[in-house]
Formats: C-alpha cells, structure tokens, sequence
C-alpha cells in the first residue's frame, strides 16, 4: 500500500469514526465517553509499540559494509574494508587494504637493461612539482612511435611479452623511473616492463605509489627515490613495499628469496 492509499483510509476511518460517535453519544454519552477513552489508550499504545518495532527493523545509519573490487590483469584486488563507527567522532569511511596476489619470487623478476634503459628525470623537477596534483598526468608525452622504438630496443620482448592476443599485449612501456617522481619521457626512461613474473608492472606500481607518499611527508629525498627505483627496483619494493604486509606474509609467500 502507498502513502497516498493509506492517508484515504485513514480519513475514511476518521470520517466513519465520527459519525458512529455521535450516533452512540445521542443514545448513551457515559458508554461513549468510555469508549472514547479506551480507543486514545489503545492508539498511544500502538504508536509506542509500532515505533519500537521500526525502530527494531530499519537500517542502522552508516551502518559498515564490505564491498570486493574484482581485480583487473596485473593489478592487485582491493578489498573494502568495513569501520565500525567511532562512538568519539563520524563514522568512519571505508579503507582500501591492497592484497597482492600470492608467490612473488624477486629472483626471476625483469628488470630493464641498464645500457638502454638508465633512467632519466626531468630537469629542475621538484618535490614541490611532483607533490602538486595533476603535474605527473600534465607532463605524460609518450607517443605510439615512442613505444614501437622501445620495444625495437628490445627485440627479447617477442617472448616476454608475448600472451593470448599478440605480441605487447601482456607488457606496459614503462617509466623507469616514474612521472610522480620526476622521471622523464625520453627512451633512457622507457622499457616494456611485463605481467609477469611476479613483482610485475602491478607490484612496480605499487613502490612508485610508496615513494611518492614517502617524498610528499618528506620522509625521503626525491634524489634517494629516483636512485631506489632505478639502480634495482625489485630491491627497492622488497625494501619499502614488502614490509608493509607483515613478516607472516612475506614468510608465506617468499618464493626463490
């Protein structure tokens, strides 16, 4: 029943109500003044009772939810993890926790080849530049011209890259040394950086995203994370990102270390 359906009953209760009233008044006005009485009682008693049970059955606000965000290719899943709402303050929203996929083994990982690919920054880049929002995505300049050369420089890529689809399809042109980090675009920076094996470009993803927090606290130099993630960027993610996750879960997953 809608509201508008049940606003005409009731008013055609009220209507009826009424005429039977004053026909019962006429004939005995004790009895109706009685019955008058006892109907107030039961409607204040059913009103209580009705919002005791509404309030019993309705949705607590904010109240926590859990939601999983399916991942994509090379990408870790994202679990939405439910907050109970603080008594103290609002209630807290949802917080992304990044669960990397299982047996990562550093020891088979690619890195780029340091004759074709050093890695090179943008000249005067600051930690103030790359901190700014937008200014990564503002300075992005890599053309389809540019990644068919990278990925001539490196001919070994028909089969590290190579995957259901075609050639490429399983590798990203990388940045060495990432754009939020003052990287540049110059072929000294790009490399196709595969899937896998694990660390791929996903976990490489991951250590650009840690850096870049890290310089924008101002707990390390731009200059040491340009050095970090170009000299051995899997050392670099063993040393910033792994930690992160726990001794237990890099005991289970330490596979070749």
């Amino acid at each position: 029943m809608t509201w508008k359906s049940a606003i005409i009953v009731a008013a055609v209760m009220v209507v009826l109500g009424t005429l039977y009233i004053h026909l019962r008044w006429r004939r005995s006005p004790q009895a109706c003044r009685a019955m008058i009485w006892l109907t107030a009682c039961y409607f204040v008693a059913g009103s209580i009772v009705g919002a005791w049970v509404l309030r019993l059955v309705a949705p607590t606000p904010n109240a926590p939810t859990v939601e999983v965000v399916a991942p994509s290719a090379g990408v870790p899943s994202l679990a939405v993890v439910p907050l109970a709402p603080r008594l103290d303050s609002a209630p807290s929203s949802s917080v992304p926790v990044s669960i990397p996929p299982l047996n990562f083994d550093p020891a088979h990982a690619v890195l780029p080849d340091p004759k074709l690919t050093p890695g090179d920054v943008l000249p005067n880049a600051t930690m103030d530049d790359v901190c700014t929002p937008g200014w990564a995505r503002e300075h992005r300049h890599v053309t389809e011209s540019d990644r068919a050369k990278v990925y001539a420089e490196y001919p070994d890529s028909a089969r590290t890259c190579l995957c259901i689809g075609g050639v490429g399809n399983c590798c990203e042109v990388d940045h060495l040394i990432p754009l939020e980090l003052g990287g540049s675009n110059d072929l000294k920076n790009l490399w196709p950086q595969p899937e896998n094996p694990r660390p791929g470009d996903g976990e490489k993803d991951q250590l650009e995203n840690t850096l870049h927090e890290l310089v924008c606290k101002k707990e390390m130099q731009l200059a040491d994370a340009q050095k970090c993630i170009a000299s051995d960027w899997v050392k670099c993610w063993e040393k910033y990102v792994v930690p992160k996750y726990g001794p237990e879960w890099a005991a289970a997953n330490r596979h070749g270390w």
